[in-house]
């Protein structure tokens, strides 16, 4: 049964969630019109524990009508009307009438659907990462990540990196990723990675890209201004679906461990995730953390992960200069790698200010 708390509670997240949608206007302006219908906050109640009410909500709406369905509200989406796209400011009485319309179609969406963005561009981050690693550890080594979703990350070796002035990667590479980069020094090689001796994701639902319903999900994932972002998101799908990669079924505090010794002994492991502990629930977060542990039983393990300040890994203080951070083998605290924006559209070292 619904409580005046979980109301509440979901009240104050969209409240704050304008913050959030840093690039898209549409978002800003139905966060507060959302935390005041109550009708709406209700349906959410019924979500699967750990997901963001926002991402979700937004994205299951973004999923109908990118589906087709015929509703005014679909004018205010450039990612369906393009530049004609009506004003944010005006769209609240009309998400009104959609979610009138549609709730239950909105509902089965929000009980089933988990939030599983694949932003490409944080290929840039583990890219770097991978460069850190490289120093400590010549390689190959054996890339995991966590929260995978379609697993467009795990072919971060294969991507075209176009980084301020700077270009890596191979120069036929089928998806380029653009970021500034914010330093004044120039980034180091990030040619010089470890090879990747094997690629496995973990998911507690695998995307089956062949499926047209999927790959609509994610797309609806991607936030309506972001018109970039989604072209770059359908070329990595492309890829995937051409070899698609091993990504095993299940949560990650189950897997993680046996995925650890199936792993060759004594070889080094990366195991990266992003914008997904935030979507752990609380109280499974050190059993996540554990499990992810439990990969270096039978090897180095370097674990990096780009997620917010609010869910720092093993209980350790998160520094709020860095969203990208790692810890390796050789010392037990965490170490802030980079400043980057939560769609790697820029990155920088700790000390800038963006």
């Amino acid at each position: 049964m619904t409580t005046a708390g979980e109301i509440d509670e979901l009240e104050r997240h969209f409240v704050a969630a304008p913050g959030t949608f840093t690039t898209s206007p549409l978002y800003r302006a139905l966060c507060p019109v959302v935390a005041q219908d109550r009708s709406t906050l209700e349906l959410l109640t019924g979500r699967r524990p750990g997901q963001q009410a926002s991402y979700l909500f937004f994205g299951a709406v973004h999923y109908l009508l990118l589906g087709g369905v015929r509703h005014p509200l679909r004018e205010f989406y450039p990612s369906l009307v393009g530049a004609s796209a009506a004003d944010p400011a005006e769209a609240g009485p009309v998400l009104r009438d959609f979610c009138r319309r549609y709730r239950a179609e909105l509902g089965q969406l929000v009980r089933t659907r988990l939030v599983q963005t694949n932003v490409v561009r944080r290929a840039v981050a583990l890219r770097y990462a991978l460069w850190v690693v490289g120093q400590r550890c010549p390689g190959p080594v054996h890339l995991v990540e966590v929260g995978s979703s379609a697993g467009v990350h795990l072919y971060v070796d294969r991507y075209r990196y176009l980084l301020g002035d700077q270009v890596f990667g191979p120069a036929d590479a089928r998806v380029t990723l653009d970021s500034r980069w914010l330093g004044r020094a120039p980034l180091p090689d990030l040619d010089d990675v470890p090879e990747i001796a094997s690629r496995t994701g973990v998911d507690l639902n695998p995307v089956d890209v062949t499926d047209e319903r999927e790959r609509r999900w994610l797309r609806a994932l991607v936030w309506p201004e972001n018109q970039d972002a989604a072209t770059l998101l359908d070329t990595a799908l492309d890829g995937v679906l051409a070899e698609p990669p091993d990504v095993v079924a299940g949560d990650a505090v189950e897997v993680c461990p046996e995925l650890g010794r199936r792993l060759p002994a004594g070889e080094p492991r990366v195991v990266f995730h992003a914008a997904t502990r935030m979507h752990v629930p609380a109280a499974r977060r050190a059993a996540f953390d554990r499990a992810i542990d439990s990969i270096g039983a039978g090897g180095p393990l370097y674990h990096v992960w780009q997620e917010p300040p609010s869910a720092p890994h093993r209980g350790h203080g998160a520094d709020p200069r860095a969203e990208l951070a790692m810890h390796g083998p050789d010392v037990d605290q965490v170490v802030p790698l980079l400043r980057v924006d939560g769609h790697l559209r820029w990155l920088g070292p700790l000390d800038i200010t963006p």
